[in-house]
């Protein structure tokens, strides 16, 4: 006679002690409730132990594989416990403040790395003997603004505690740059809204790389060939240049849209405007999924 043995997940039951061990320490005060958000960061985990259970039963059936199986779900729910008590918190949130001298610097560089973020930069220059001026609201992980004086690089980023996928964080950055210098500016991010206000500053390049975002740009007077290259998911970007500089503009991807200066263009796969032939010229390339480009001449002058 053949016994067939049945497979009994361990998993389920040990979520409901999961359960019950979590409201116990909240309810004695050893963690606070607005930490059980993070607990949504784990959700990958639940895959994983699945899956390690299932191989285990496989690999070693029997007692050996109850044992493995038993150890890998107190393994996970040993390191969720862990997580939750020991993680940073990402609904705490907080403002930071920050500037630094130009000092001797001729030249600067921007980088912004970001998840899904609120970002103006507005080049100035009302900032005194100052570099630049940075106001971050935020929640979760406290950023990080440094300043490489040997090169002129200044770096924002906010580091990400976990997997992030449903943490109710925010960031928003109001940064004003020193216009009386060139820059190089550069950013990346996810899902963002991100306004360049650059009317008066010499830019030298604009490389930015995001997810599903919304961007406004407004340019001064270029000086040499400016590259502004964007790339991301489902892009919305708007330029704005003074009336008589010169440009180019190629959007590629799926379904594409562009408008330089009145003129529509639609396609699926590449559209391009503009010749950019003249030695002083911005030369503008976007890449995404689903792309809407307008170049226009409306930017301010001098």
């Amino acid at each position: 006679m053949i016994t067939v043995r049945r497979y009994r997940s361990y998993f389920w039951p040990a979520v409901l002690i999961l359960i019950g061990v979590f409201a116990l320490l909240v309810n004695s005060g050893v963690i606070s409730t607005d930490r059980l958000s993070l607990l949504f960061d784990l959700w990958p985990v639940i895959l994983i132990v699945i899956g390690l259970e299932l191989l285990v039963r496989r690999a070693a059936p029997g007692r050996p594989g109850d044992v493995a199986a038993v150890l890998i779900v107190l393994l996970a729910a040993g390191g969720a416990i862990a997580y939750v008590a020991l993680a940073p918190n990402p609904s705490t949130s907080g403002k930071l403040d920050s500037h630094a001298a130009l000092g001797h610097l001729d030249n600067a560089a921007l980088e912004i790395d970001a998840g899904a973020a609120t970002i103006t930069v507005t080049g100035t220059s009302s900032l005194g003997g100052d570099l630049y001026h940075a106001t971050i609201d935020y929640s979760g992980p406290k950023p990080s603004v440094s300043l490489d004086r040997s090169n002129g690089n200044l770096t924002i980023t906010q580091g990400n505690t976990g997997f992030g996928v449903f943490q109710t964080r925010h960031f928003t950055l109001d940064l004003q740059i020193n216009s009386t210098i060139p820059w190089r500016i550069s950013a990346n991010g996810g899902a963002s809204t991100e306004t360049f206000k650059l009317a008066s500053l010499p830019l030298k390049s604009l490389d930015l790389n995001t997810g599903a975002s919304r961007e406004d740009i407004t340019l001064g007077p270029p000086s040499g060939v400016v590259p502004i290259t964007i790339n991301g998911g489902a892009l919305t970007v708007n330029l704005h240049r003074p009336p008589g500089t010169g440009a180019s503009v190629n959007v590629s991807g799926g379904a594409v849209s562009l408008t330089f200066d009145g003129h529509q263009s639609h396609g699926i796969g590449e559209v391009q405007e503009g010749s950019g032939s003249s030695a002083d010229t911005y030369r503008v390339e976007v890449s995404g999924g689903a792309c809407t480009v307008t170049m226009d001449s409306t930017a301010p002058t001098d």
